[in-house]
C-alpha cells in the first residue's frame, strides 16, 4: 500500500468514527433515523472501526518483532486505557471514546499478547489466508446464526464483544502488507475493479440491512447497523480503491497531517462532541452536520497539539 493511499484510509477513519457515532448514538432529532439521508451517511461511516483495525495491522506488519516491543505496545494501551478511563470517570460528560470501550481494549491486547504466534503465520502465506478465511466464514456464520436464534445464549454475544471480528480485521491488515498480496492489489486494472465494485457493494449491503436485517434483528432504537463482518467485502473494496487512486499533492498533505490524529480522534471525539451540544441548540440538518465538522476539528487540533509533547504523545498513539 502507497503512503498516500495509506494516509487517506487513515483519514477517512477519522471522518467515519465522528460521524458514525454523532449520528447513530445521539438523542436530538437528527439521528440516523430522522430521513433517508442521514440513515446513509450514519451506515457509510460503519466502516469506521474496521478501518482502524485493518490499519493498525498494516502498521504493525513487515518485520519480525522482539517481545520488547510487544510489551511496548501492551504498556501504551494500557496507559491510554487507564489515563482517559481516570479522566472521563472524574469529569462529566461521562463519554468514551472507542479506545476506552472494553471491547475495543480487550480486542487489542488479546492482538498483542498472541501477536508471536501472529509473526509465525503471517510467514506462512498459504496457512494464513486459509485461517483469514475459516475466520470469516466463522464470523459470518455467527452474525447470521444469531440473527435466526435471537434467543440462544451462545448467539447472543452483542456484536461489538464479538473479538474475533476484529481480530479479522487485523489480520486482514497483516495480509494486506504481504509483497505478493500487494502486488496484486495494486495493479491498476484490480484498484479500478474495486473502484467500480464499491458503489455497487455499497448499495447491495444498504439493502441487504434495510430489508433483510432491520426486519428480523430484535429492533434497538428502531434499527440495527451493520458493523462486523457483513461489511468486510466492503472495507476490503475500499481499501484497494483508495489505494489506487491518483492523489493530488494538496490532498496528500491535508491527508497526510490529518492521519497522523486517527488514535486521538478514535479517543476524544465522544466528548468534543457531547460538550458541543451543551452549547449548541440542534434544530435543523444544517446546525446537525456544523457540529459534526466541529468535533472532527476539535478532536483532530487537540491532538496535533498532544502530538507535539513527548509526554503528552504517549496519550493519543501507541
Amino acid at each position: 500500500m502507497n503512503s498516500a493511499g495509506l494516509n487517506l484510509i487513515k483519514t477517512l477513519g477519522c471522518l467515519t468514527a465522528v460521524t458514525f457515532f454523532t449520528l447513530y448514538n445521539t438523542y436530538d432529532n437528527y439521528s440516523y433515523n430522522y430521513n433517508q439521508a442521514l440513515a446513509f451517511l450514519t451506515f457509510i461511516s460503519t466502516i469506521a472501526t474496521p478501518l482502524f483495525f485493518v490499519v493498525a495491522g498494516y502498521l504493525d506488519a513487515g518485520t519480525q518483532h522482539s517481545p520488547e516491543w510487544q510489551l511496548k505496545k501492551i504498556r501504551r494501551i494500557l496507559v491510554i486505557f487507564l489515563f482517559w478511563y481516570s479522566i472521563y470517570y472524574f469529569i462529566e460528560p461521562y463519554y468514551k471514546g472507542y479506545l476506552i470501550q472494553p471491547w475495543f481494549v480487550l480486542a487489542l491486547m488479546i492482538i498483542y499478547c498472541f501477536h508471536p504466534l501472529i509473526d509465525r503465520l503471517v510467514r506462512r502465506r498459504g496457512l494464513f489466508l486459509s485461517l483469514i478465511g475459516l475466520l470469516l466464514l466463522f464470523a459470518l456464520s455467527y452474525d447470521l446464526q444469531a440473527v435466526y436464534s435471537p434467543e440462544s445464549r451462545w448467539l447472543s454475544v452483542p456484536a461489538e464483544f464479538r473479538l474475533w471480528t476484529w481480530v479479522l480485521y487485523y489480520l486482514t491488515g497483516q495480509l494486506l502488507y504481504d509483497p505478493v498480496i500487494a502486488a496484486f492489489y495494486s495493479r491498476p486494472k484490480v484498484a479500478k475493479a474495486a473502484l467500480i465494485a464499491v458503489p455497487f457493494v455499497y448499495v447491495f449491503t444498504w439493502l441487504y440491512e434495510k430489508h433483510f436485517f432491520f426486519t428480523l434483528f430484535r429492533v434497538e432504537r428502531d434499527g440495527y447497523i451493520l458493523t462486523g463482518s457483513q461489511v468486510y467485502i466492503l472495507v476490503v473494496l475500499i481499501i484497494i480503491a483508495i489505494n489506487g487512486l491518483n492523489i493530488a499533492e494538496n490532498l496528500n498533505r491535508i491527508s497526510a497531517t490529518l492521519s497522523k490524529t486517527m488514535t486521538g480522534v478514535y479517543i476524544l471525539h465522544y466528548s468534543f462532541f457531547n460538550l458541543l451540544i451543551q452549547w449548541i441548540n440542534i434544530t435543523s440538518l444544517t446546525t446537525k452536520l456544523l457540529t459534526i465538522l466541529l468535533t472532527f476539528l476539535l478532536s483532530v487540533m487537540l491532538t496535533l497539539l498532544l502530538l507535539q509533547f513527548q509526554v503528552t504523545k504517549r496519550l493519543v498513539s501507541f
